[in-house]
């Protein structure tokens, strides 16, 4: 029985869930893991041309096109027929024994391949192709080490993986860091000093390296590569199997740079998609082993007569001029698309291109992994760089036509506005499945809690669950309404009823829009329930339903990222203002209570958000950091104070879902942390989900320009912004820390806050005189040994 969990999606086909079943069962479980984690639920089935079409019918333009396997198209139709007529006459063949097919294949390459080739070794994947090459290097050579670019993929297999990805290799005990050493890419001072002592055999040369995000060469780099090569007795081998047969426009990606190769590998694209074929072609000096080893390398598959026939007509194919011609057209029509799409959208950072191979790189991996979602939710199939999951690589095929590359693009805009609108979703990680446990006691409590409200409910929708469960619920007379129901022990009855209060009263002191408490049968605006299924009983409550999308839910972007943000934020600014204005005047009522984001609620041994330097992701020397880093932003705690100009109550939680957007009408909902706290805390908090945009300062003086409009806020103030960012990071570490199990990328957005903030104390600490810097170090030791 499958321990796979399809109630996200409730659409599978019953032959689909058979399917992935079986595979998780029986092939790769982690990577059906991955994919379903990632969103990705791709079962293939039709396919034609460039297009794919999913077991249950949803098509896909299919640019990834495994690897350069289907440059071609699927099942292209010369190519189907050239096998089927072969299949009349030839099979696999017998690999010992010379065939007409190997012959006018292996002929075909030599005259296809730059240099002065002379042998031919054929394989059934590239894998094995590049282990020949090493064997071949070495006989030659007499030498052992290989020369290999870090992050380049050359294959899985045992000596073609350890020239590969040293992590995958040092996984299975097949590394061997002394006879294959990584140098970066771009570097020829790197390349040099590990060619120097003359005792390597073979420099391997992805020409553009496919895995890691197809970084573009340096003018002059491969040229460089080849003379170092040539006076040190190294072999040069050019590895083909992504970046060969015309994808950049020339034959072989390595005639671009002008180079030519003692050896050359090609694969993928060489079997037409329809029968696996890979070569090794080789000088005569580097192949003279076939005159004296005839069976130094046997591969029973390798030059299938069946499979020659074909790779022929895919070599004819591939490098015939028109199809040359069309990469290149192709290649600057959709060069010329994507640059116009990428001002709109500040995570789109780079196009990197050589004709058709291509890599889009975001800013970071989160971005670039939103965007493989992104794609595959508008009807694209594209996948990261498995080395680099900032760049998506991006490989349409060699006979694309514009037709095509015009719905690429559509497509592609598409994606780029479903990221721009989902990433925080994407972040959170949405709620959990139907069938939870959890979430199946809490709706069986919701389901009879509502029954103490004048509501007949017509239907219930999760909508989150995070700290307080919300559920949609639908009623006979058309209204809608939102039930919460409260996280055990987050807040007292107390706690909660002045959440309430101040909410009511911002809306009849400051005309800001609050959510209206519903109140039950018995006018009581919230109860504590008890359900056989829920060990504790829960607070909950009940407001009206409020129209509206996130404030990240920028629609189609049509004026870009930065303007629609520009906006919003100029808006947010005024309505912070306003609250910030009631909050001066507002006196609390007898028995309000709110927990304090004061020195102590941000800093202090107990902070509202957990002790954020606690957080196993910190090293000992960020612990240290972020102790002096406490010390320092409670004294300006001090300094600012707390008169009503600077400090009262906040609404503390301004996130994206927090804030809903209908038109020209901007409201606050989830007044959760509602508590007394520095404004500037709430400009911070606003803030802080778009700290990492390049236009950040952009996005602060809208925010100030509109909060400028309402209250004034002085220069001075305006220096803290940053120092307060800095708390809204630790209490978001902290929140990571004690409640990140329900956020699948909370260890991810920990390690990057660390190393951003580990980056940022430094700064903090500089503004400091020598003499408040011994001071504060000496206050970190000596509240180290308090603990």
């Amino acid at each position: 029985m499958s321990i796979l969990n399809f109630s996200k999606y409730p659409n599978f086909s019953e032959k689909k869930r058979a399917i992935y079943t079986s595979v998780y069962e029986h092939l790769y479980p982690g990577r059906v893991d991955r994919f379903l984690a990632g969103g990705i639920d791709f079962v293939p089935a039709a396919r034609s041309g460039y297009r794919y079409w999913d077991i249950d019918g949803k098509e896909f333009l299919d640019l990834h096109i495994n690897g350069g396997t289907f440059n071609l198209g699927h099942r292209h139709p010369e190519l189907v027929a050239t096998l089927r007529e072969a299949s009349e006459s030839w099979d696999i063949g017998n690999h010992h024994f010379p065939s007409e097919p190997k012959a006018k294949l292996a002929e075909a390459l030599i005259n296809s391949t730059p240099g002065d080739m002379k042998y031919v070794v054929f394989t059934s994947s590239g894998s094995e192709a590049n282990d020949v090459a090493i064997k071949s290097a070495r006989y030659v050579t007499g030498r052992r080490k290989v020369v290999a670019i870090s992050d380049a993929y050359h294959g899985r297999t045992g000596l073609s993986g350890a020239a590969g990805d040293d992590s995958t290799a040092a996984y299975f005990h097949s590394d061997y860091p002394r006879e294959f050493i990584k140098v970066p890419f771009n570097n020829l001072a790197a390349m040099e000093a590990a060619l120097r002592g003359r005792d390597v055999a073979l420099v391997m040369m992805e020409t553009i390296p496919a895995t890691s995000g197809f970084p573009i060469p340096a003018q002059g780099y491969h040229v460089g590569v080849k003379r170092l090569c040539e006076k040190y007795g190294t072999i040069f081998l050019a590895d083909e199997v992504q970046t060969g047969l015309g994808r950049t426009g020339a034959r072989w990606a390595i005639e671009v740079y002008g180079v030519e190769p003692d050896m050359l590998v090609t694969g993928k694209g060489l079997s037409g998609g329809m029968y696996p074929m890979s070569a090794l072609v080789m000088t005569a000096k580097v192949g003279a082993w076939l005159e004296t080893e005839g069976w130094g390398h046997v591969s029973t598959f390798g030059g299938s007569d069946l499979g020659c026939v074909v790779a022929l007509k895919a070599l004819e194919i591939s490098l015939a001029p028109s199809t040359l011609a069309n990469v290149k057209e192709q290649a600057n029509f959709l060069l010329l698309g994507l640059e116009a799409l990428r001002p709109r959208f500040p995570f789109f950072t780079e196009i990197r291109q050589q004709g058709l191979v291509m890599g889009l790189k975001f800013a970071d991996s989160l971005h670039g992994k939103g965007m493989m979602r992104a794609l595959y939710e508008s009807g694209i199939w594209a996948i990261s760089a498995g080395f680099d999951e900032s760049v998506i690589q991006f490989k349409p095929g060699l006979l694309v036509d514009r037709a095509f590359c015009e719905e690429v693009l559509k497509r592609f805009e598409n994606a780029c506005i479903w990221l721009t609108n989902n990433l925080f979703a994407l972040i959170t990680g949405g709620n959990p499945p139907d069938n939870d446990p959890v979430l199946i006691s809490l709706r069986a409590l919701a389901e009879e809690a509502i029954k103490q409200w004048n509501i007949k409910v017509e239907s219930f929708k999760l909508i989150k669950h995070r700290e307080n469960t919300v559920y949609k619920v639908n009623a006979s007379n058309g209204c809608s309404y939102a039930l919460r129901v409260h996280r055990y022990g987050y807040h007292t009855d107390d706690e909660l009823r002045s959440e309430i209060t101040w909410m009511r009263a911002l809306q009849a002191g400051s005309g800001i829009d609050t959510p209206n408490v519903v109140r039950t049968r018995a006018s009581e605006d919230f109860i504590n329930f008890t359900h056989p299924s829920v060990e504790n009983p829960r607070q909950v409550s009940v407001l009206e339903w409020i129209e509206g999308t996130s404030f990240d839910h920028l629609g189609r972007v049509e004026r870009g990222v930065k303007a629609e943000l520009e906006d919003r934020y100029f808006r947010l600014g005024i309505k912070a203002a306003e609250m910030h204005r009631h909050s001066a005047s507002w006196e609390a009522p007898s028995g309000f209570v709110r927990s304090a984001w004061d020195e102590d609620g941000l800093l202090g041994e107990r902070p509202l958000m957990g002790r954020f330097w606690d957080h196993p992701k910190l090293t000992p020397a960020q612990r240290k950091q972020f102790q002096k880093a406490r010390i320092v932003l409670r004294e300006l705690l001090k300094k600012i104070g707390k008169s009503p100009e600077s400090y009262g109550m906040i609404h503390a939680d301004f996130l994206p879902e927090n804030i809903l957007v209908d038109g020209s009408k901007m409201q606050l909902i989830d007044f959760d942390d509602c508590g007394p706290g520095w404004y500037l805390f709430e400009v911070a908090a606003s803030l802080f989900p778009h700290v990492n945009q390049p236009f950040f300062d952009e996005l602060l003086a809208s925010y100030l320009q509109g909060y400028r409009t309402v209250r004034a806020i002085s220069a001075e103030h305006e220096s803290y912004i940053p120092a307060f960012i800095m708390m809204r990071a630790f209490s978001y570490l902290g929140w990571l820390m004690s409640r990140g199990d329900t956020i699948p990328n909370a260890d991810r957005i920990a390690d990057q806050l660390c190393s951003a903030l580990a980056e940022f104390i430094p700064q903090l600490l500089a503004e400091l005189t020598p003499i408040q810097r011994i001071g504060v170090s000496v206050m970190a030791v000596i509240e180290k040994k308090r603990r």
